[in-house]
């Protein structure tokens, strides 16, 4: 019974994983657009002055 659920929690982890790609993919274009106009965020991070 053991193989059999490591390998249910495998395919559970895999599909998270797969759901959530294009989730943070999404939220790593829109924190870089906010970085590109110059607002701060709370990570700390101050933004790069920018070139205009």
């Amino acid at each position: 019974m053991t193989p059999a659920l490591l390998l249910a929690r495998e395919c559970i982890i895999y599909s998270v994983n797969v759901w959530l790609a294009p989730v943070e993919s999404m939220f790593d274009m829109i924190e870089s657009e906010l970085v590109r106009r110059g607002i701060a965020l709370e990570g700390g991070e101050d933004p790069s002055p920018s070139a205009a």
